[in-house]
């Protein structure tokens, strides 16, 4: 009798172990959004590498699996640019079948899968050429003087850009304006748009004193030479300002990790022992990373809590849907109570915009500079791909966030303060001093 219970014990216990072990399979093969996603760094062909036709139709075809599979944007009803993507996709591949060469680059499937995923307008997804041995213009020095040339190798950058805004995944015009600058900087990217880059590249500026040429050679990332405006390293870094009663926290990128958690928590020990009532907080220049860095900061302020956006997540074929929530705190005995400024810039993008977003929407504080570089209401946390055959970087998202104020929906974040974005560090200071 007893040996009888026995067996049907391990019976049940067997079989609700299998039954676990198939819903975590079930899970894993359709539902994870990391599912297929690379785990580490793969090194793509050189550009001038070649791929025949059968290997550049099998990396077009992964891309948009990936893409219907793990995109939010495939499970709207009616989405126009998912529509888009797909009569991209279509167009590219018949062209690719009816001409007569079997013979591509790694350049042209770049182009290629460029354009599809350019039709989002999903400024987090898109095909990237990631490769350690990218090379920059020797000096960048014109450029962050001058801006962007007039022309490059006697091309028109006018005619250039008209073609990046074809290639390049992004969400807001300034934006795209604005990488282009840097873009044109990389050998890659100008290969990307045409640019004869064999003998180095030559570009020309309207300068004070008339069209004047510069000729660069192609270095590595950290032989660049810059115009050297910030001495201090550090991603994260804080300065008092006690004259003038403010105290500036810069956050170049948003770690969230145990050094940005011990500096900030400096920052506001020093503002609280030499009671400074305005804190600027830079983000300008900032391209994202971990939103909890803007969580982390608001727990110092004196307020109950705060408002957060709602989302939707793509787990395989469904499509969860997060509702806005509200965040309380527990207040720390030091809260902060005074005044709070954000500085912006067009690179300012993602996580912090994000940042901005939960000062501005919840009105703990005022904006300065210019208007973020992403869409509050779009898609974001990205999942890596590789393609089979170029091993081009492939990234997609798969979640879709909602705006904190829905009166604002579709709507950048807007400075409450306009001002030149080098300047607004300047103009953050005249506010609180006069």
């Amino acid at each position: 009798m007893k040996i009888g219970k026995l067996k049907r014990f391990f019976i049940v216990i067997g079989v609700f172990a299998a039954a676990l072990l198939l819903l975590i399979l079930i899970y894993q093969l359709a539902f994870n959004p990391y599912r297929g996603t690379a785990d580490k760094y793969v090194e793509p062909l050189a550009l001038e590498d070649e791929l025949t036709e059968k290997q550049v139709l099998k990396d077009m075809d992964y891309t948009i699996k990936m893409l219907r599979s793990h995109h939010p944007a495939w499970l709207e009803k009616d989405n126009a640019k998912v529509q888009a993507v797909e009569r991209e996709y279509k167009n590219q591949r018949e062209q690719l079948l009816n001409d007569e060469s079997d013979s591509y680059t790694t350049l042209d499937e770049w182009r290629i899968i460029s354009k599809i995923t350019n039709k989002l307008n999903d400024g987090h997804t898109g095909c990237l050429y990631k490769s350690d041995n990218n090379r920059y213009i020797e000096d960048a020095t014109q450029v962050e003087a001058y801006g962007v040339p007039t022309q490059i190798n006697g091309a028109s950058t006018d005619a250039l850009l008209k073609d990046f805004k074809e290639l390049f995944s992004y969400e807001r015009e300034e934006y795209l304006i604005v990488f282009f600058k840097d873009a044109i900087q990389n050998e890659a990217y100008l290969k990307m748009l045409g640019v004869d880059t064999k003998e180095g590249v030559t570009f020309t500026f309207n300068t004070e004193n008339g069209n004047k040429d510069y000729h660069y050679n192609f270095v590595s990332f950290e032989q660049i030479k810059r115009i050297q405006d910030d001495t201090n390293e550090d991603w994260v870094y804080y300065d008092i300002d006690v004259d003038n009663n403010m105290a500036v926290f810069t956050l170049k990128e948003c770690n969230y990790d145990e050094h940005y958690k011990n500096t900030l928590d400096s920052f506001f020990k020093e503002v609280n022992d030499k009671d400074i009532d305005n804190i600027v907080v830079d983000l300008r220049g900032n391209g994202g990373g971990n939103s909890y860095v803007a969580d982390e900061f608001l727990s110092y302020l004196d307020i109950d809590g705060y408002n957060t956006w709602a989302c939707a997540i793509r787990y395989g074929a469904y499509l969860k849907k997060c509702d806005a929530s509200y965040t309380k705190i527990n207040k720390k005995p030091d809260a902060f109570s005074g005044n709070l400024y954000v500085l912006t810039d067009l690179n300012t993008y993602s996580a912090a915009m994000d940042f901005a977003m939960y000062v501005t929407d919840n009105h703990l504080g005022k904006i300065v500079g210019e208007a973020s570089g992403n869409m509050p209401d779009s898609y974001g946390d990205v999942l890596t791909f590789v393609t089979p055959n170029s091993k081009l970087t492939l990234r997609a998202s798969f979640k879709k966030w909602y705006r904190i104020d829905e009166t604002k929906a579709g709507q950048p974040i807007e400075p409450d303060v306009k001002c030149d974005p080098s300047d607004a560090l300047n103009v953050t200071r005249d506010l609180i001093c006069n």
